[in-house]
């Protein structure tokens, strides 16, 4: 008992920074009822914030979504990320073992806040400051959840510290069940955290009200009408796009009108590591993960988009071979700060217009003036490209489709956008490689979601029950 204690007391603290690859998501000893005198709330607030920067939100959050579908192919020479580009991956992938072991842990730091902070004494704490730390883990706890339920369909849901044997071998729940507990995590959340914060890392009632339209148009279930609702709270507060879509991925312009919560670092403690896997900003000609894709390249080409396209890719001429493409070889250009500081956006005010417009487009609201149509345009207009041509509700949806594409590739949204629109299947299997041969993955619906981790089958003989 006195060990887990002090592991409470010194190790969170500490897991601002980058977490251990070896620990468990629930640790197989029960927590005592009371923390030391000398821990404070902050400080375990802290600690859950810190698991942003663990390698799932760091690095795999963009191969899941963006290697898995259509916009990036693996690149570099990690063999879990060639599996999940060619769905291949079965339970015993490196990737899938420690995105489980990472969000469990992240959710589990993040239930140490609510199961301590209501009864923790702490003299410098005011109950104000004391619920917004509620809310902000609160909707950390549903923001894990919500990337875990796109990653896997079924999943435990934990709601606190483990008290007894019993408790640390739970059953899995099925997506409507956990996207349920997201919601209502999310409403607990809202009235507590602040309205406004100038550091955009911070969660407010922007980040709340953005992730709830991204639930319910995410759950098995849309409600189309709360994503509208969800989608207007965040306008309201005042957020509204960068005149230059170029600007958004310099590091002048963190913590900008467009950004509702980003990830930002400081290049020496909190380093970007996508600076220096996916770009040629940083270890030389080290070969690059995450090749943009012929698809997404042809896409902007089509469209006539420059803009974009300029602003996401870049060519170089490298020393090694990719599999996809000749040289010169295109690599992502969004994280482009040299001394790994680039911010990486979690959710942007594009991302909340084009949800928008996907909702309306559902509800067969289209019109030009206050319609589906306003929003693709005001997305368009922004990177000097026309209004959509498309009026109907199924034209429509495609424009959706290929302007989320085309705005927010390789920042992790692709896959989870192809599988919401049921399209996921499809538009794989249509895949072809830059001389028009068929890439044959041959997904299936099951494939488009990972196996529970093999370690987390043999900890837990619960799991699939």
């Amino acid at each position: 008992m006195k060990r887990f204690t002090l592991y409470i007391a010194a190790g969170l603290m500490g897991i601002a920074s980058f977490t251990s690859c070896t620990k468990d998501f629930l640790d197989k000893e029960p927590i005592s009822d009371a923390l030391p005198n000398e821990v404070t709330a902050e400080p375990l607030l802290n600690g859950a914030y810190g698991d942003l920067y663990d390698e799932y939100y760091t690095l795999d959050f963009l191969v899941n979504g963006d290697v898995m579908a259509d916009n990036a192919y693996a690149g570099g020479d990690n063999a879990a990320n060639f599996s999940i580009d060619k769905y291949t991956v079965n339970a015993s992938n490196g990737n899938v073992k420690r995105d489980w072991r990472y969000l469990f842990t992240d959710i589990k730091n993040a239930n140490i806040v609510l199961s301590f902070v209501p009864t923790i004494q702490d003299r410098n704490l005011t109950e104000e400051r004391r619920q917004q730390i509620l809310g902000e883990a609160s909707f950390l706890r549903a923001w894990h959840y919500f990337n875990a339920i796109r990653i896997w369909k079924e999943l435990p849901i934990i709601l606190g510290v483990p008290g007894a044997v019993t408790e640390m071998f739970p059953t899995k729940k099925p997506a409507d069940s956990v996207y349920a507990q997201i919601i209502k995590d999310l409403e607990f959340a809202l009235p507590k955290v602040r309205e406004k914060s100038t550091d955009k890392t911070i969660i407010t009632k922007g980040t709340v009200n953005a992730l709830l339209a991204k639930a319910y148009a995410q759950k098995p279930n849309p409600d189309w009408s709360k994503v509208v609702q969800y989608c207007d709270a965040v306008t309201a507060l005042g957020y509204d796009l960068l005149p230059n879509f170029a600007d958004l991925y310099l590091t002048a312009t963190i913590n900008s009108i467009e950004s509702i919560w980003e990830t930002q670092y400081d290049g020496s403690v909190r380093q970007n590591w996508l600076t220096g896997m996916n770009t040629p900003f940083m270890w030389g000609d080290w070969k690059k993960f995450n090749i943009p894709s012929h698809t997404v390249v042809k896409a902007w080409e089509a469209e006539g988009d420059l803009v974009r396209k300029n602003a996401s890719v870049t060519y170089v001429t490298p020393s090694w071979t990719d599999d996809y493409w000749p040289k010169p070889t295109p690599v992502i250009y969004k994280y482009r700060d040299a001394d790994a500081k680039s911010h990486t956006f979690r959710i942007r005010y594009a991302d909340i217009l084009l949800l928008k417009a996907e909702a309306l487009t559902e509800l067969n609201q289209l019109d030009n003036a206050t319609g589906a149509q306003f929003y693709i345009n005001k997305i368009r207009k922004r990177v000097g490209l026309g209004n959509t041509p498309a009026t109907t509700q199924a034209a429509l949806r495609l424009a959706v489709e290929k302007e989320r594409q085309l705005e927010l590739a390789f920042e992790g949204h692709r896959m989870y956008d192809l599988i919401r629109t049921g399209r996921a299947v499809a538009v794989m299997n249509a895949q072809v490689d830059g001389n028009g041969n068929a890439l044959n993955y041959n997904v299936t619906a099951e494939e488009l979601y990972f196996p529970i981790s093999q370690d987390e089958v043999d900890r837990n003989p619960n799991i699939n029950k």
